[in-house]
C-alpha cells in the first residue's frame, strides 16, 4: 500500500462517524421532493452539489462560499425568470433584501444570511487584526473556538440553501 493510499484509509477512518453524521443531517434536511429543479442552470446545480459535498467533508469555508454564491446566482435567476431583469446583475445584499421583501426567505434567514453576508469577505480576503469581521476578533467577542464559528456559519448557508431549494423542488 502506497503512503498516500495508507493516508486516504487512516482519514477515512478516523472522519467516518463525523461525515455520516453530517450526510444524515443533510437528508434530514433535504426538502422532500420528486424532483429538485435549479432556476440558476447547470452552475447553480453544481453550486449545490458541491457545497453539499464540501459540508459533509468538514470542508466549511468552502461551504460558506459555495453556499453563497449558490444562493446569489438562484435568487437573481428566480427573480430575472419573474420579469426583474433590474436586479440580474444586482450582489447578495440587494438580492436577499429583494427575497426577504417579496417573501422568499423568511426574517431569521435574511438576518442569519445577512450577517453572513457582511462576513464573508473576511473568509475570502485578508483582515487586518482586529478587524470587526476577523475569525480572531469573532472567536474573542463570541467566547467560542474560531472552528465552530465557521461550523456554525456552514450550517446556517446550507440550511438556507435547502429552503431556496425547497422552491424549485417538484
Amino acid at each position: 500500500m502506497s503512503t498516500y493510499e495508507k493516508w486516504l484509509k487512516d482519514e477515512d477512518s478516523k472522519c467516518f462517524e463525523d461525515r455520516l453524521s453530517r450526510l444524515n443531517w443533510l437528508s434530514e434536511t433535504s426538502p422532500a421532493a420528486e424532483y429538485w429543479t435549479f432556476s440558476g442552470g447547470l452552475l447553480a446545480k453544481s453550486l449545490f452539489e458541491e457545497a453539499r459535498y464540501c459540508f459533509v467533508y468538514a470542508q466549511y469555508l468552502a461551504t460558506i462560499l459555495l453556499g453563497l454564491a449558490y444562493i446569489e446566482r438562484t435568487l437573481a435567476a428566480l427573480f430575472y425568470g419573474a420579469g426583474r431583469s433590474d436586479l440580474e446583475r444586482q450582489g447578495l445584499s440587494v438580492l436577499l433584501k429583494e427575497a426577504h421583501a417579496e417573501g422568499l426567505i423568511d426574517s431569521t434567514e435574511f438576518q442569519d444570511l445577512e450577517r453572513i453576508r457582511e462576513k464573508r469577505n473576511a473568509y475570502a480576503h485578508f483582515r487586518r487584526p482586529g478587524h470587526q469581521y476577523s475569525m480572531e476578533t469573532r472567536a474573542f467577542l463570541e467566547d467560542e473556538a474560531p472552528y465552530n464559528i465557521i461550523e456554525q456559519d456552514a450550517t446556517t448557508v446550507i440550511a438556507a440553501v435547502f429552503h431556496i431549494v425547497a422552491k424549485d423542488a417538484i
